[in-house]
């Protein structure tokens, strides 16, 4: 039997399993079902993908798009892949290459970047709450967790290795296993690193605040479940009960290791076992409880995964078991948040949310075919990355059709490309790369951004990729500020992407920015001859990753007129401010 077989048939055993209750299951929680993939014969069907969306736009009386430019398409590979743009060499050598496998190479060599594990580092680190210190104790302190950019380096290095994505989520949930290979270690720390220290000096209000920040971390970044909603009372909407939830708070119980002593006071801890807290509030324990998992997903008792006795461990094998299990779930989950940062959006559009409050897969076929891909593939993100890159669906050109537009305005049946605007921490990044000064040594201590008083400037000395930057809970860094940086005080599956009055002025008249500019200046003297022409020509490959169009040049050389380095910088400072540096098409 083949492996695809194989699952198929595990597939249809669960499916059996479930056959009088399916009916009643949200479609998250129903087993995955394989979908038949059969080829239409359509030309511009490239992989499976597009099979899916194409069966979907004729149903809706839409078409496709044709491919994009190479340029587009280079341009687009990279801030999905690396964040960085690619270098002029890079550029003509793509250009030029006239084989059918040029595209397809392209993206093999940006998936061996080591730029790509520090570009999808950082998506998983909004996901798991990542922050370098402690957020507010007290009116003046905000300490720092030393160690934490430890945990930063191994997402890294996971994404760079591409490690088994279940093997990924179990390093996570075993805080305590020495069975992980030193590069992957800090991995453990994720339990930690998402919880959030409460402003109150009972360490009973801290020990609960911390373990519902546990409980709901894990719900959702693995499940895209919102399980806080169960600490008080049953989930509304979901399965799960107060009961359940309590439950799993006793997995984590263990990993709270409050000191019970309050200024000069000795304050105790009055809860020492796992209880059902009635109303969600610690001065009124309920009844005891044993570590247990989600009941609509276990076809197993608690036990079966617990057995060993390792708590964490147990839940971790729970959340990855594809058969009796919540492994089905997170290959959901996993497959649609990178579907959601290549295309802007996810399949489900709420990325944290897979719950009946949720959205519903616009593509649930294709939603159940991806996340069979991925468990058959031993759980490896980058064969899903190359699905995706490679699909005609992903390729495809921008589009403004206003017809297509009353149709479907906010593209959720994928006709064409639709515009991303790029991460705070990409735009920051492409900036220094443009100018000339990024940094772009990897892994090692955070730059310190401030403390809870002060953010500090955005000096050269800190010009190194932002993921580098200091993830402090209290400071707002200058830069990044600007561009809906996340909130680490709760999980992040889609970032906002708003353009204010703030950006706007930043890109006028921001002193960073005109610095930079400086710098960029410069570089295009080094690199360029005098001819103003050419001077053009350089800057938009340089900042853009192609060449400009007649007017460009036109408008560019009255900018230049007069070959004054002035004008230089403020035909530079007019690149940085072009919508099209912070959108991809």
């Amino acid at each position: 039997m083949t492996p695809k077989a194989s699952i198929i048939a595990i597939v249809a055993s669960v499916q059996l399993l479930f056959a009088n209750a399916v009916e009643k299951l949200h479609w998250s929680l129903s087993p995955i079902k394989s979908a038949a993939v059969n080829d239409s014969g359509d030309p511009w069907i490239k992989n499976p993908i597009d099979q899916f969306v194409l069966a979907k736009l004729k149903e809706n009386n839409l078409q496709p798009q044709p491919e994009a430019d190479r340029y587009t398409l280079m341009r687009r590979l990279h801030a999905g892949l690396t964040g960085i743009l690619p270098d002029l060499e890079e550029i003509e050598a793509f250009i030029n290459n006239e084989s059918d496998s040029a595209y397809s190479e392209l993206v093999e060599d940006l998936l061996e970047d080591p730029h790509y594990g520090e570009k999808w580092a950082r998506h998983w680190l909004d996901v798991a709450r990542y922050g370098e210190s402690d957020g507010i104790l007290t009116v003046n302190e905000d300490r720092i967790r030393q160690d934490a950019w430890k945990y930063r380096d191994a997402v890294i290095n996971s994404f760079n290795n591409d490690l088994p994505f279940d093997l990924f989520v179990k390093y996570q949930l075993s805080p305590r296993s020495d069975n992980i290979s030193p590069e992957y270690r800090e991995l453990r720390q994720f339990i930690h690193l998402g919880t959030r220290l409460q402003n109150n000096a009972d360490p009973n209000d801290r020990q609960f605040h911390r373990l519902n920040d546990m409980v709901s971390t894990t719900g959702s970044a693995f499940l895209g479940f919102t399980f806080g909603c169960a600490r008080c009372h049953d989930h509304p909407v979901d399965p799960m009960s107060t009961e359940e939830y309590y439950q799993f708070t006793a997995l984590f119980f263990d990993q709270f290791n409050e000191n019970p002593i309050a200024s000069s006071k000795r304050i105790p801890l009055r809860i020492t076992e796992p209880k059902v807290l009635i109303n969600g509030d610690w001065k009124s324990p309920g009844k005891s409880v044993s570590p247990g998992f989600l009941k609509v997903m276990m076809q197993r008792s608690a036990d079966h995964w617990l057995s060993e006795g390792n708590k964490m461990e147990g839940l971790g094998n729970w959340i990855t078991d594809t058969v009796n299990g919540s492994g089905q779930l997170l290959a959901r989950v996993i497959v649609n948040r990178i579907w959601h940062h290549h295309f802007g959006q996810g399949l489900v559009n709420t990325p944290n949310d897979f719950g009946k409050i949720g959205s519903d897969p616009t593509h649930p076929e294709l939603l159940d075919w991806l996340s069979l891909e991925l468990i058959e593939n031993d759980w490896k993100l980058s064969h899903i990355h190359k699905l995706i890159l490679t699909s005609a669906t992903y390729t495809q050109r921008n589009s403004s059709s206003p017809e297509y537009l009353t149709i479907d305005s906010d593209n959720r049946l994928l006709w064409h490309k639709k515009p991303q605007r790029l991460e705070a921490e990409i735009i920051r990044d492409r900036l220094l790369d443009v100018a000339g000064v990024l940094k772009k040594d990897m892994h090692g201590k955070s730059t310190p951004v401030g403390d809870y008083k002060k953010a500090l400037p955005d000096l050269p000395k800190s010009w190194r990729r932002s993921i580098y930057l200091q993830a402090h809970r209290s400071v707002h860094h200058p830069t990044l500020s600007l561009f809906n940086y996340p909130d680490s005080s709760a999980s992040v599956g889609a970032r906002s992407t708003s353009t204010g009055e703030s950006s706007t002025l930043f890109s006028l008249n921001s002193k960073f920015l005109w610095t930079l500019s400086e710098h960029f200046a410069e570089r295009i003297k080094k690199e360029s001859a005098e001819d103003p022409k050419d001077r053009i020509e350089k800057a938009y490959m340089m900042a853009l990753s192609r060449p400009p169009n007649e007017e460009e040049i036109t408008i560019g050389k009255s900018i230049l007129e007069g070959q004054d380095d002035v004008n230089l910088i403020r035909f530079c400072h007019l690149i940085f401010g072009l919508n099209e540096f912070i959108y991809i098409h």
